[in-house]
């Protein structure tokens, strides 16, 4: 098992869309892909893979459980005014319920392990535990295991 943390805002994993062109040249068609979100993406998914190689772990290549916390960045209005603003306020909320939604975050990070802690993201089997809440620290808790033995659910 191992765990690690990744700082940063997360971000999430854009939509991908794809149309088809004609060339002007050879008159074939082909597909083009395109992906929303990718500049700010890019640099995101580049970090959670150079510090998951860090770890020096082996490639796992049996099922997966992962879990994964991410800490949100609070916003000026959690805190307290004047000489008190950096003290959070008492009904200052836990879990961050806006965008990005939880799903493409998780799908960005599964991205970014693919080729680093296992050899393809269809290998994780369990996620016991996927939260998003806010935190003074942003970034992503990430931990990792290959699951062992029989099925016990």
């Amino acid at each position: 098992m191992i765990t690690f943390f990744v700082p940063g805002v997360p971000v999430a994993k854009g939509s991908a869309k794809a149309f088809v062109i004609k060339s002007k040249a050879s008159g074939k068609h082909r597909a083009i892909v395109t992906q929303t979100n990718g500049d700010k993406q890019k640099p995101w998914a580049s970090m959670i893979g150079t510090i998951a190689q860090m770890q020096n772990m082996p490639m796992m290549f049996g099922p997966v459980k992962l879990s994964l916390t991410f800490h949100m960045p609070r916003i000026k209005g959690h805190y307290r005014a004047g000489k008190n603003s950096e003290q959070l306020r008492p009904d200052a909320p836990v879990w961050h319920i806006v965008k990005p939604d939880l799903d493409k975050l998780v799908r960005c990070v599964k991205d970014a392990l693919t080729g680093v802690i296992w050899k393809d993201d269809s290998q994780v089997a369990l996620m016991p535990e996927v939260k998003k809440i806010y935190a003074d620290c942003p970034g992503v808790t990430i931990t990792v295991s290959e699951i062992k033995g029989p099925c016990l659910a």
